[in-house]
């Protein structure tokens, strides 16, 4: 195996990830406030968290990601190749259509291009886990925080602007163009499963316990030998365990990410200081988080900061809750708690990927990684649904006085459930 090159590899993580990402902040933050302006009713606008549904269910084809691809290419450049082209179109189709052609095939051409950047992502995932050595996954994850961050600016804030400034066509052709450009970099990527694998590395059969032989064996008969699939990720008792830590730390979130744009609303913010505020402000301080992150959990651990950054998080909540019931907030204090929340929730989410690599296997990165972020995206789409009903019946102020109280013990139990645990024989003998 190739020496590792921690500075290549990274760029390349960074701008895969700022492929995937430049879509999915266009349709979550530029579009909703495009159609608005247009006139289109709220009931249709809300239409649009359909897009997500290919983020949160991505996991039921993860295996086929993992297990099919056209050997000439390579197992990941393959799909990152086909799904780039396949966003493309979609967007050149969505440049020469208006809401006048109707809403339904607005959505649909949208659907497609969400679910092939969601699969592009299970490609993606696989890529930086099986590249990166166990020892630099905390790099991987800021790589991975630094891309969506940028993705966050520019296709948010970014595609916005140009919409303002010219019109739909100019805006969705420039973020075409960006998309394009950031497809050159798959051409530089090193498939990590180019080359022969030892056969130390293929199980003799489908055990749950990832017993393996020796010798040496070709891709082909790797995956002829180790299926990637879904039952291999459920029968793990440390993916069992990680599942449950996801509910426990991250459910006690999703409220208060959820509530913030309409606490802005209602402290009469307009929409372009919202925008400002959250894809480029704090956009810019997730990345120096992300970064920062990066650095801590590489020296520290992953656990160690995912525990750190849920303290912080209480900390954080109680101090919102004490400014919204005193009444004491302001413009700059409303800014200085979303930032604030931003930069932990960024802080949080790079050890918590850190921690999901640790415990995937290389043999079937993507699945393991896409099932560990859909879960976690299902019980964050949970947390925000319920959301709306305890701001309205408890109010911003006393919601975020309890989510404080809820945080505190959120990390205790997680602390209790992150007990040191080996990971996967099939993880230490692909490292």
């Amino acid at each position: 195996m190739t020496a590792f090159n921690s500075r290549q590899v990274s760029l390349l993580v960074i701008m895969l990830y700022l492929a995937h990402a430049l879509p999915l902040y266009f349709f979550n933050v530029a579009l909703p406030a495009i159609l608005r302006q247009q006139g289109v009713d709220l009931r249709w606008i809300g239409m649009l968290s359909l897009l997500y549904l290919p983020w949160a269910f991505k996991f039921f084809w993860a295996p086929l990601v993992d297990r099919y691809f056209l050997p000439r290419l390579g197992r990941r450049r393959s799909w990152l190749i086909f799904t780039q082209l396949a966003v493309i179109a979609g967007l050149l189709v969505l440049a020469g259509m208006q809401v006048d052609y109707g809403l339904w095939p607005f959505v649909l051409t949208a659907l497609w291009i969400s679910t092939m950047a969601a699969t592009q992502d299970i490609a993606i995932d696989g890529y930086a886990v099986e590249v990166y050595p166990a020892t630099h996954y905390s790099l991987a994850s800021t790589m991975q925080s630094a891309g969506i961050a940028l993705g966050s600016m520019l296709g948010g804030a970014g595609t916005l602007w140009l919409y303002q400034q010219y019109n739909w066509q100019v805006a969705l052709l420039s973020l075409t163009a960006l998309i394009a450009m950031t497809t050159l970099s798959v051409f530089f990527l090193k498939e990590t499963h180019d080359k022969e694998i030892p056969d130390k590395e293929i199980p003799d059969k489908e055990n749950q316990d990832g017993q393996q032989s020796g010798g040496a064996a070709s891709n082909n008969q790797f995956l002829e030998k180790y299926k990637p699939s879904l039952r291999r990720v459920f029968s793990r008792p440390e993916i069992r365990r990680l599942l449950l830590v996801i509910v426990v730390y991250r459910l006690v979130e999703s409220p208060a990410m959820a509530m913030l744009n309409p606490m802005l609303v209602d402290a009469k913010w307009s929409l372009t200081q919202i925008g400002l505020l959250f894809s480029v402000v704090g956009a810019a301080v997730g990345l120096l988080a992300a970064v920062a992150a990066g650095w801590l959990v590489k020296r520290q651990g992953s656990m160690r900061w995912l525990l750190g950054a849920g303290w912080l998080r209480s900390v954080v909540y109680s101090g919102v809750a004490i400014g919204l019931l005193s009444g004491a907030m302001g413009f700059w204090g409303y800014a200085i708690a979303v930032v604030s929340i931003l930069a932990v929730r960024y802080l949080a989410m790079t050890a918590l990927y850190t921690y999901f690599m640790e415990h995937c296997s290389k043999q079937q990165a993507g699945t393991d990684f896409t099932v560990l972020v859909c879960f976690e995206l299902l019980v964050f789409f949970l947390g925000a649904a319920l959301s709306g009903f305890m701001a309205k019946a408890l109010g911003y102020g006393n919601l975020f006085a309890v989510l404080s109280v809820v945080s505190i013990i959120s990390v205790i139990l997680s602390h209790m459930l992150m007990r040191p645990a080996t990971v996967s024989t099939i993880h230490q003998t692909n490292v």
